[in-house]
């Protein structure tokens, strides 16, 4: 399971509890949880597409080919 399932099976049990909960502030603090493990959810979606990204250009280019020299060459 990937880290972004896994928040974001997170964020659905506090958006559970929250539903549950009869206390204003606790569902508040339930509802905030949820958005705070969305953010986290999309941040490693973020990260899984940027590796995704640089893996490919790996493949694509051979190691030497990404080597920057001083001179120009």
């Amino acid at each position: 399971m990937s880290a972004a399932n896994l928040y974001r099976q997170h964020a659905a049990a506090q958006r559970a509890a929250a539903n549950k909960e009869s206390l204003p502030r606790r569902r508040q603090q339930h509802v905030r949880s949820a958005e705070r493990w969305d953010e986290m959810a999309q941040a490693a979606e973020e990260t899984d597409r940027r590796a995704a990204v640089n893996e490919a250009e790996k493949r694509e280019r051979p190691y030497h080919q990404t080597l920057r020299y001083g001179n120009g060459g």
